[in-house]
């Protein structure tokens, strides 16, 4: 009689609990993004320089700030030669072979550092939403984490369980996972994703630079090589592969400049990037809902298996 009437009371207590942690879950998953963000802001606000996430960005806007500087310096005559500027994705690379192949050649920079810099100014842009919806998605896993350990220990003393140790320290394993496969995931797509663009780019800015300065056909190709395979590899470029190819059979044929041809294809390289920007956050959504799904639920499940565990037991 005891033992059913103690059964009854875990039966009812968990069922409660259970009740009580879904709504609280589904009520964190549905609020809004930028309460996620506003949270993570807050929370890491003193510790921003510290903040892995937002170094890389810091240093954009730092080279954002040296361009005009650098366009000065151009503009009187100055030598560049030694210039140090902040390391921010491929643009400083770029940059920095433009300003060697002016120095040894004469290629123009004027325009190429004005649209670099409007180029730049859209990247840090996607950076900045890329890092509130990172913060915004580790504050709201923190959250749930927080949530379940409270629920666990809420029910266990509500309904007089037993904790497994061994079964608490899997949960944490899992939650901890959770975070460290997203961030890991996270970057890796990231890279995979934009790290195609930054080569294709840069040489088609040193193929464009070389062809208006008059060098050969042959001298510019091997110089520049813009039609390296490795450029052009990704479906997503076939397009503007085809229109250079046509672009130096035309020049080598025809002797016609590809310079305002180049321009075309980089201009469209730009735009593609920025489509791919708000396609890549679309997938981030979907990144954070497949770690829920296969860390921070399973987590409590396990300790739902526990507790089936315990009742078989009695």
């Amino acid at each position: 009689m005891f033992k059913n009437e103690r059964k009854e009371r875990i039966y009812s207590g968990m069922t409660n609990a259970f009740m009580i942690y879904f709504v609280v879950i589904l009520s964190i998953l549905f609020l809004p993004e930028r309460v996620w963000e506003f949270f993570w802001q807050k929370l890491s606000f003193r510790f921003e320089r510290r903040n892995l996430f937002a170094k890389e960005k810091s240093a954009g806007e730092e080279l954002l700030q040296a361009i005009p500087e650098l366009e000065a310096s151009l503009s009187v005559g100055m030598k560049m030669s030694g210039l140090k500027l902040p390391e921010y994705k491929f643009f400083t690379s770029l940059i920095y072979i433009l300003l060697e192949n002016n120095r040894r050649l004469g290629i123009g920079l004027k325009n190429v550092l004005g649209e670099l810099k409007q180029n730049l100014i859209l990247d840090l842009q996607f950076e900045g939403k890329l890092l509130d919806h990172t913060l915004g998605a580790n504050a709201q896993f923190l959250v749930i984490a927080l949530t379940t350990w409270f629920f666990i220990f809420f029910s266990s003393q509500l309904a007089d369980l037993p904790l497994d140790s061994f079964i608490l320290l899997l949960i944490i394993l899992v939650q901890l996972s959770g975070i460290f496969v997203f961030n890991f995931l996270l970057k890796l797509i990231k890279k995979r994703t934009f790290n195609k663009f930054n080569q294709a780019i840069s040489r088609l800015y040193l193929f464009g630079g070389l062809s208006e300065i008059g060098l050969s056909f042959g001298q510019v190709l091997e110089e520049s090589k813009v039609m390296a395979s490795e450029n052009w590899s990704h479906r997503l470029f076939l397009p503007c592969a085809r229109r250079l190819s046509g672009l130096v059979a035309r020049w080598k044929e025809t002797g016609l400049s590809p310079v305002s041809g180049s321009r075309e294809i980089i201009g469209e390289l730009w735009h593609l990037k920025e489509v791919s920007f708000v396609r890549f956050l679309k997938h981030l959504d979907l990144l954070k809902f497949v770690i829920l799904a296969g860390f921070f639920l399973p987590a409590y499940f396990l300790y739902l298996y526990s507790i089936f565990q315990f009742f078989m037991e009695q």
